[in-house]
């Protein structure tokens, strides 16, 4: 089970993540479906719960708006 700060790491380096994060992100939000569905797909070890604090982060990574 990947962690969010594993994840991260590999964020930086792997174009493919890059690619499918941006897509996610393409419309300006993060919807309850999409976290979810990219949570189950990369095995990450994240709670519902912590989507909000999720969303701040991508925020101060310049991701979101």
């Amino acid at each position: 089970m990947a962690t969010v700060e594993e994840l991260i790491k590999q964020y930086e380096t792997d174009p493919e993540l890059q690619k499918e994060v941006n897509d996610i992100l393409a419309d300006g939000k993060i919807t309850i479906r999409e976290f979810r569905t990219f949570a189950k797909n990369h095995d990450l070890d994240i709670s519902l719960t912590e989507l909000p604090h999720v969303i701040e982060e991508a925020k101060k990574m310049g991701l979101l708006k």
